[in-house]
């Protein structure tokens, strides 16, 4: 009886020890940090990421906030449907989908949607515009959460 107790004892003091290990670990080192504001482009768009809050946090869904320009013209893209792909980069943890919703009155170009980071480190977001009549296009944007 002794001997099992004494082994669930050191058991449990074993998770806590690396818990407490892996905590101190994820704040000792340095994260890569998010740019307030990433903008490329592909094809005959211009795609401009936002993140709040930045870093964006595992306790919360981020807002993520993504801008559709004509590349051309710098007009908004006011019916397109842009869809998010978020996974881990550097742990598979699968990917989560999202449509995201044309913000306001939909006619700044703007989408939002709501992605929750479930771990610390680097994301990748897999942004896919598609717009009638046209061929989707797609890009990936960097974000690290904390």
């Amino acid at each position: 009886m002794r001997r099992s107790l004494l082994v669930v004892a050191l058991g449990i003091t074993f998770l806590i020890l690396m818990t407490w290990l892996g905590t101190v670990l994820t704040s000792i080192i340095p994260h890569q940090v998010t740019a307030q504001e990433q903008t490329v482009r592909v094809g005959p768009y211009q795609l401009t990421l936002q993140v709040n809050p930045n870093p964006p946090l595992i306790t919360q869904p981020a807002a993520l906030s993504i801008s559709v320009l004509s590349a051309s013209t710098q007009q908004p893209v006011t019916n397109a449907r842009v869809t998010l792909e978020s996974a881990m980069v550097e742990m598979d943890m699968g990917a989560d989908k999202v449509e995201a919703r044309a913000q306001g009155d939909g006619t700044d170009g703007t989408y939002l949607a709501n992605v929750q980071f479930s771990m610390s480190g680097l994301w990748k977001v897999h942004v896919i515009v598609a717009v009638p009549g046209a061929a989707p296009v797609s890009t990936d944007f960097e974000v690290t959460a904390q």
